[in-house]
């Protein structure tokens, strides 16, 4: 599961990269938006 979580960070580092690329402000902060969405998700810790 370790591994899934940082292919799934990666990605998101790799689309962040391209939302920044755009020079857009809707699709960086969506991006950034997006990155912390992984992030979160990578680190959560589960109550179970």
């Amino acid at each position: 599961m370790k591994g899934t979580k940082i292919a799934l960070l990666g990605i998101g580092i790799i689309l962040l990269g391209i939302a920044i690329s755009t020079n857009n402000f809707f699709g960086f902060t969506l991006g950034a938006i997006g990155f912390g969405v992984v992030c979160i998700g990578c680190f959560w810790k589960k109550g179970n």
